[in-house]
């Protein structure tokens, strides 16, 4: 009978396996046979025989066979044999000696122990030798397995850090036999490691010492493995490195490593992420999002980084539908095929419809019946918009307002309005309209039942149009990374903290409430056009120089989180804030907006701009600045006074 081709590939596995099993075992047999004659003729060799060695060698494996099987030793991978297989061979010679006593008082002659002449020394000699035997087979064999010569040139790398995870990273290494690795040393500034040894390793120097080190070494690969290194840390160490001219890569932090050990596999480069000036925020997803699972869920801009991500994370959630709404049909598309690759039940439905259009909102209301809402559409490009107000009115505010307004009607469960901080005391139509659109928010969850709030973000890392892919394509062009201020700085958040603040807030709810992602310190631009220069590879102002081009229309040098009113009434509550709302009297905003709706069909971008004004109070148009010469290189200064500043952080009440 022939039996299937993986049925055979099973058998022969299994097959195989157990004649390893049976080698393994029987070397180990025939080792505690060996044990036990050299330890009756290291005993007995400098005085008369005895008698037979036979009967205390079988009295030996008698005892030695059921502790063997007991610590099943024979179960042990010689090749990644470890210290903890170790200890436990140990343990099991410790016990030989009273076993081997117990054989030899039960049984009769010659198997006694009147017929040892010094019994206490081979009593001692055995377990000894027994330990030396098994362990010497199974470290020479894991040090052949380790020493085998993997496919492919190795990567000659210096390690930068010699402590735990350094360690960890080098024994993973060696004993690899997958990936080509070469450890050429560890660097670190401990002055007690200088010159130590790790695993046959040395330690060569201090960090500072890496460009002689790189250069004479000829290493292909610097690997920082310091998982604590704060982001100013390792800023200065990417400086250093950025002299040896090859690429640097890192292990992850702490909470990163799984296991909290360090592995060859984790190995990345990197990421901006890791120099924010703060810890990245990782919120309990699956108790926030428990609010999401069988619901339907409507995302506008569903086709931008955010409302992607939120999709992603709300299909995770275990939502029945989600709805990827969006103007663009290509966004829209690109989106629901990423989408579609989620490992989740839910259904991705695309809806092409501009939230400008109420007539085609309210048909999407009608026919989907969403009971949750995140509103991530709108225009966010601030010089854009000075150009276009107008445009920006239409999309943010009455975008909006159609939105608001169609999930009262609908009595929803819950409405999040995805906002801006250059809603705080804005200088621009684009921070004058978003906060045009919290006030809405504000103005209807007081006046109904329905639970609306509304986040406020800081610059969103990678997003779409944003300024660090921006920087990255000028770099990736080989072209000048321009910074329109050298002392301009901006609070950044990771797209995966976005969207956890947007869900913890639609989990949450409320009455208008404001929250705010605690943001730590703000990073000046100018800071970061160096780091991704560094990130890439490359040497500012060398391979790709840094140009001042001076403010757009609508910037400013330093953006807030909250208002004073704000930051007064705010509590904090874990890695956020809440501001409570201000009272807003719905009339009243409807008569403005109605009055703004028609100025913005007038055309007149000056009439528009006042009647913004009127709208926020708060709101003070910039004159156009003066922009600089292009050509205008600028070379990295000391922080500059902006960025020691210290954020405004709200005087926070726990709640």
């Amino acid at each position: 009978m022939t039996w299937p081709s993986p049925i055979q590939g099973i058998a022969s596995h299994v097959l195989r396996l157990r004649r390893r099993g049976a080698v393994k075992i029987g070397v180990d047999l025939a080792l505690v046979v060996l044990a036990a004659a050299w330890s009756w003729f290291a005993a007995f060799g400098q005085v008369p025989q005895p008698g037979s060695p036979v009967p205390f060698i079988v009295a030996v494996f008698c005892a030695r066979v059921p502790i063997y099987l007991a610590f099943r030793l024979h179960r042990v991978c010689w090749r990644t044999v470890s210290w903890q297989d170790m200890l436990g061979l140990a343990a099991s010679a410790a016990l030989g000696p009273p076993a081997i006593a117990l054989v030899l008082f039960v049984l009769p002659e010659p198997f006694t122990l009147r017929a040892l002449v010094r019994p206490h020394l081979i009593f001692a000699t055995e377990p000894a030798l027994y330990v030396l035997l098994l362990c010497s087979v199974r470290i020479t064999t894991r040090a052949l397995a380790s020493s085998r010569t993997p496919k492919g040139p190795a990567r000659r790398i210096i390690i930068a850090g010699a402590g735990e995870a350094g360690r960890s990273l080098a024994f993973k290494v060696q004993e690899s036999t997958t990936d080509a690795w070469d450890i050429l040393g560890f660097v670190d500034d401990d002055p007690g490691k200088s010159g130590e040894r790790i695993r046959g390793v040395p330690v060569l120097g201090r960090t500072s010492d890496l460009p002689r080190l790189a250069r004479e070494l000829t290493a292909d690969q610097i690997v920082i493995a310091i998982p604590s290194l704060s982001p100013k840390g390792l800023r200065e160490m990417l400086k250093t490195c950025e002299a040896t001219g090859v690429p640097v890569r890192i292990l992850p932090r702490l909470r990163e490593l799984a296991g909290g050990v360090a592995d060859p596999a984790q190995i990345r480069e990197v990421r901006v992420e890791d120099l924010l000036p703060r810890p990245e925020v990782k919120l309990d997803h699956e108790a926030i999002s428990r609010y999401l699972a069988a619901k339907t869920v409507l995302v506008t801009g569903g086709g931008g980084s955010i409302g992607k991500e939120l999709c992603r994370q709300v299909l995770n959630a275990g939502a029945a539908q989600v709805l990827v709404l969006g103007r663009g049909e290509n966004s829209v598309f690109e989106a629901v095929q990423e989408l579609s690759e989620v490992d989740a039940q839910g259904e991705v439905v695309p809806v092409i419809c501009d939230v400008r259009d109420r007539d085609a909102l309210a048909a999407v209301f009608e026919r989907f019946a969403p009971e949750v809402v995140f509103h991530a559409a709108a225009h966010k490009h601030v010089p854009l918009m000075e150009m276009y107000p107008a445009e920006a009115v239409k999309n943010n505010v009455f975008g909006t307002l159609n939105l608001v307004q169609l999930a009262v009607e609908r009595e929803i469960e819950s409405f999040v309005l995805v906002s801006t901080d250059k809603a705080v005391n804005p200088s621009s139509v684009m921070g004058a309209t978003k906060r045009i659109a919290e006030t809405i928010v504000k103005a209807y969850a007081a006046e109904n039942g329905t639970s609306m709030v509304s986040v406020r973000f800081g610059n969103v890392l990678g997003s779409r149009g944003s300024v660090i892919p921006t920087m990255q394509r000028q770099i990736r062009l080989r072209r000048p990374v321009t910074v329109t201020d050298p002392d301009m700085v901006r609070y950044f958040m990771t797209v995966q903290e976005a969207v956890q603040l947007t869900i913890q807030a639609g989990a949450i709810g409320g009455r208008g409430e404001l929250f705010v992602l605690n943001m730590g310190h703000p990073v000046r631009i100018l800071d970061l056009a160096y780091d991704l220069i560094r990130l890439s590879g490359l040497v500012p102002n060398q391979d790709v120089p840094v140009r001042v081009s001076g403010r757009r229309p609508g910037e400013k040098i330093r953006e807030e989180l909250l208002t004073k009113v704000e930051r007064d009434g705010a509590k904090g509550n874990g890695h956020f804030y809440i501001a409570e709302p201000q009272q807003v009297g719905l009339t009243t905003l409807l008569a403005q907006l109605e009055r703004l709706r028609m100025t913005g069909e007038v055309g007149e971008n000056d009439q528009l701009v006042e009647m913004l004004q009127e709208v926020v109070p708060a709101y003070q148009p910039q004159a156009r600045p003066i922009r600089q010469d292009r050509q205008t290189q600028h070379s990295e200064p000391p922080a500059s006074v902006a960025s020691r500043r210290e954020p405004q952080t709200p005087r926070v009440q726990p709640i």
